[in-house]
């Protein structure tokens, strides 16, 4: 009886054991939950042409401004990305005044007013043609996008993809949006929760300025693209967001000629904006941007539309009047607020 009880006893154990020793084992197989992050990233390009009254054309100046913005997975995977330019060109006659006005829609937003169909030799249109490279990227990695090959089809289209699945679908060079999508990688900040939905909004301005002889000023134009990127979950919860301004100015001398431009965003360019020694709450714009959308996470786009705002000056017609931001953010937001509907608006 007691050698029974004895084997029974060493029969237990061993079968315990195993139970202990296979549990850590099966947790050890388990795949990690994804974490995911979302960025946004920008080329700056400027183009100005300096005035020519031999050839009777004035001055003119366009501005070029690559958006990528995306989402990726802990593995690097693209989620989701949305690719836009906003190119906004501004033309001087011969006494250095304003000819026509400035086309404010990005080339996505122009769709066939663009203009390449007609020039097209797979008969698609630039926004198409986006679809189709954003298409392509989806589901891939970082690194396997990056790792495209292109080919130089002429002097203006240096980098064209040469992969098979785009060849019947694309035909636009790449270099920007490609360096757009890295800057976008590293500017990405972590989702707090699992997006289900990104987007982009753009809100541009533009403000002419033409020759003045007697007050001896060049024409100007400066460029403003403010630029939204959002990520929401399927509750439509912001999880994570990004704001930035390209802010572009382009001045000509009284001879017509251009001057350099800086190309870097607002949010680029740092403590070199210049608004910390202009700042009643001792924050430069970088600061306040950030505190800005992290402010959002956990809101709806209508909530935070919806915030209330006060006019402190004419040039800061709606900053927040909200509590939680009084001591990080003083910038009036009236256009962030309208770019960040339409990147709700244009999620997917």
């Amino acid at each position: 009886m007691k050698k029974f009880i004895a084997l029974a006893l060493t029969a237990a154990l061993a079968i315990s054991m195993v139970a202990c020793s296979s549990a850590p084992a099966s947790s050890e197989t388990e795949e990690p939950a994804l974490t995911y992050k979302t960025g946004m990233g920008t080329v700056i390009s400027v183009k100005p042409t300096n005035e020519d009254a031999a050839e009777e054309t004035g001055a003119s100046a366009q501005v070029n401004t690559s958006i990528v913005v995306a989402t990726f997975d802990s593995d690097d995977t693209i989620v989701s990305v949305t690719i836009d330019v906003a190119q906004q060109t501004a033309k001087f006659d011969l006494d250095g005044q304003p000819d026509g006005s400035v086309d404010l829609r990005t080339k996505i937003e122009k769709q066939g007013d663009y203009g390449m169909l007609k020039a097209s030799a797979i008969g698609k249109e630039y926004y198409e043609q986006i679809e189709a490279l954003e298409a392509w990227m989806t589901g891939k990695t970082l690194s396997e996008v990056m790792a495209m090959p292109t080919f130089q089809r002429d002097a203006s289209h240096t980098n064209v993809p040469d992969v098979e699945d785009l060849k019947a679908s694309c035909t636009i060079t790449v270099q920007d949006y490609l360096a757009a999508l890295q800057k976008a990688y590293d500017n990405a900040v972590e989702c707090a929760g699992v997006p289900a939905k990104t987007g982009l909004g753009t809100v541009i301005s533009a403000s002419v300025a033409g020759e003045d002889a007697a007050e001896e000023t060049g024409a100007s134009v400066q460029i403003n693209t403010n630029m939204m990127a959002v990520a929401v979950d399927a509750e439509g919860k912001i999880v994570a967001a990004q704001l930035d301004v390209a802010q572009q100015k382009v001045a000509f001398d009284l001879d017509g000629v251009a001057g350099t431009t800086d190309l870097r965003t607002k949010v680029e360019k740092e403590g070199d904006y210049g608004m910390l020694k202009a700042s009643a709450i001792g924050k430069e714009y970088y600061e306040q941007s950030k505190a800005f959308t992290e402010w959002m996470v956990g809101q709806t786009v209508a909530e935070v539309a919806g915030m209330p705002t006060f006019e402190r000056d004419a040039s800061h017609t709606a900053v927040p009047d909200v509590e939680d931001l009084k001591a990080s953010v003083t910038i009036t937001v009236g256009d962030y607020l309208e770019a960040l509907k339409e990147a709700e608006a244009n999620a997917k």
